[in-house]
């Protein structure tokens, strides 16, 4: 059996999914099982607990069925007490100790691309810090690093179709130039699923991307043709907008864009070494023809 982490979020819930489907035995941490209805229709074990306390996963882990862990949880905003420090260090060191306790020995982590140790993004740093607490725990890992996974419910092209649906125009953090290489959620999930039983995948770390490397600019585009919109882009220079972006983090709870993020636009999110196709034998999804499964008119 497998405990999974993040099974109420976009990819969490894709992968319980997958694991599934296969014939695989899941068991969710949840923080309130009472109000994941939709988790309970699906087979999976739910269990209440929490990343930030061990104690709970422990606990979870208690029966001796779980054979391996799946930890997805992470955030792309702080909001109050879930820090990136708090979720992604902290929450990975309390899964990882938890499984060392319990002896169970596999774990699957999902990281990012772009993560390093000097990264500037907060995000990206506390990825990278998670990764190696994973990397000196002795564990069997296998670490995922996804680009912007795209998907039914996710957070990035639903975010800006609503917005073209209903705006004559859109505004675009900095020239717009900045390369993205979408990852269908799909593909991931599958690649994951792959990883749980083969010990070939142990120890690894895996740049997972879809097959086409495109502009902000070309992702807009794209979500305005499957929508069948044309809109006007308008290009602000990040720099102006950070004084907006700190401002918004004060007084909104989920500010439309936050500082950090505006860090990781001005870089590219590339990768040469895409295990999808080399590593798992999958051919990954077009950004356009997987966004019109849930954008297309």
């Amino acid at each position: 059996m497998i405990l999974l982490t993040g099974a109420t979020g976009f990819v969490g819930s894709n992968l319980m999914k997958e694991l599934l489907k296969q014939g695989l035995q899941v068991r969710c941490l949840i923080r309130n099982p009472d109000r994941a209805d939709a988790l309970k229709k699906t087979g999976a074990e739910l269990v209440k607990g929490d990343i930030t306390d061990k104690d709970s996963i422990l606990k979870a882990m208690d029966d001796g069925r779980i054979t391996a862990a799946a930890h997805l949880v992470g955030i792309l905003a702080e909001t109050g007490r879930a820090t990136f420090k708090t979720i992604h260090t902290e929450g990975t060191r309390n899964m990882v100790e938890a499984c060392k306790a319990k002896g169970i020995k596999r774990f699957i982590h999902i990281s990012a691309l772009g993560t390093r140790a000097n990264a500037r993004s907060q995000y990206h740093k506390t990825k990278w810090e998670a990764e190696e607490i994973i990397r000196a725990s002795g564990l069997d890992y296998t670490i995922f690093r996804p680009l912007v996974i795209f998907g039914k419910e996710d957070k990035f092209t639903n975010l800006f179709a609503g917005i073209i649906k209903i705006s004559p125009f859109i505004i675009i953090p900095g020239s717009g130039q900045n390369m993205m290489q979408p990852v269908f959620v799909k593909n991931l999930a599958s690649a994951m699923t792959m990883t749980v039983k083969d010990p070939r995948h142990i120890n690894k770390v895996y740049e997972i991307a879809g097959p086409e490397k495109l502009t902000f600019d070309q992702i807009i585009d794209t979500i305005c043709r499957v929508l069948g919109k044309t809109r006007l882009k308008i290009h602000m220079p990040i720099s102006l907008m950070r004084p907006g972006a700190a401002i918004a983090e004060c007084i909104l709870r989920k500010p439309p864009i936050t500082r950090d993020q505006l860090l990781m636009l001005e870089e590219d999110n590339v990768t040469d070494n895409n295990a999808l196709e080399s590593v798992f034998n999958i051919k990954p999804v077009r950004f356009e023809e997987g966004i019109k499964e849930y954008l297309g008119i």
